[in-house]
């Protein structure tokens, strides 16, 4: 007959299993909280700076871009004309494209995140300043246009992935500032650096402003870097309890529908961000009003973030995503292509697009 009392194994893991739950309560107890405090909200403001001084440069690469194309050692170089406006559509192209090569690695080994934003400010203000030397439109493309992606890269998806840790109920609250307002290219980099950097160009030259430009972006990431930190700890150990993911959604017709047209839409989006200060050059505006219908774009796009996300929680996505992409190129077509001959239809444009497209 067997005895109902436990036996010694079975004594040992109950208090092995209390143990644990002891010590999880422990650690729990002694992280730092969720949602609040000043490890949650000093992260939130160093990401907005991250996200903000990485995108804004690609994103007013526009300027940079009137500014090579009147410049005689550029404009002179075969295929100029071609290739510079390549370096803006690269940086961000580059960017938005390092996902599935860089999360993998942060999810392995989580305690290189960090070492891995130190390398990408030292990579990003080493090849602006490299940039500024630069005489030939293929290395001004490498340095500018490729290398600094690589450098944004490093820092942009690191970042990101500190936000789950961070925040869990507000955590709609954090992405909504880093998503909506980084990426739909109104923080203060969207709205000031369009405006600043004419200024900056015409006094100093767009070699002198690079190199400017350089000292400052990594002055400000220095202190704003050492912010972003681990909520929890960074085990050297990849943990060997996650269970494998499925990959059925390869399988799915909606996946690859959805990334084909978020493709071609990401390759259109670009067009006019980078080629209003041209085409404003080219109906005789200044470089002041070329810059204001970038920096009103930017601005517009807050609006469609913001508005588009709450749709999306309440309406069909595919339907909103279809109606802004319409509604797009139709205003694209009537008010850039036919009406935008003047500073009211250009300002007119640069508004509407960054409503409807910045979502």
């Amino acid at each position: 007959m067997s005895s109902a009392r436990p036996t010694s194994i079975e004594l040992s893991n109950l208090s092995h299993h209390s143990q644990l739950e002891d010590n999880a309560q422990l650690n729990e107890s002694s992280l730092a909280p969720v949602d609040r405090g000043f490890g949650a909200w000093s992260y939130l403001l160093a990401a907005f700076v991250v996200e903000g001084v990485v995108w804004r440069l690609p994103d007013s690469f526009g300027v940079f871009l009137d500014s090579c194309l009147n410049d005689p050692k550029f404009v002179n170089q075969p295929h100029a004309s071609t290739l510079l406006p390549l370096i803006g559509s690269l940086s961000s192209g580059m960017i938005f494209c390092s996902g599935p090569l860089i999360y993998p690695i942060n999810v392995r080994y989580p305690y290189y995140r960090r070492t891995m934003m130190w390398i990408g400010v030292i990579v990003c203000g080493a090849s602006l300043f490299g940039a500024s030397f630069v005489t030939k439109v293929p290395v001004l493309i490498g340095l500018q246009g490729i290398l600094y992606a690589i450098g944004g890269s490093l820092l942009y998806a690191p970042c990101i992935s500190y936000m789950t840790e961070w925040f869990v109920m507000r955590r709609g609250l954090a992405s909504g500032v880093i998503f909506a307002v980084l990426h739909s290219r109104t923080s203060a980099g969207g709205l000031i650096l369009p405006l600043v950097l004419p200024t900056l160009i015409s006094r100093h030259g767009s070699a002198k402003a690079l190199r400017i430009i350089s000292v400052v972006l990594t002055t400000v990431l220095i202190p704003i870097v050492a912010l972003v930190k681990p909520r929890l700890p960074e085990s050297r150990n990849r943990a060997q309890v996650t269970p494998p993911r499925s990959r059925d959604w390869m399988n799915s017709p909606t996946f690859w529908v959805l990334l084909a047209v978020n493709t071609v839409q990401g390759l259109g989006y670009f067009v006019p961000v980078v080629w209003l200060p041209t085409f404003a050059h080219e109906i005789n505006l200044s470089s002041t009003s070329s810059s204001l219908a970038v920096a009103l774009l930017n601005g517009a796009s807050l609006l469609s973030r913001l508005s588009l996300g709450y749709l999306a929680d309440r309406l069909n996505p595919w339907l909103l995503a279809l109606s802004t992409l319409s509604s797009t190129s139709i205003a694209t077509f009537i008010l850039w292509g036919l009406l935008s001959r003047n500073l009211a239809g250009l300002l007119s444009f640069g508004i509407t697009y960054g409503v409807l497209a910045g979502g």
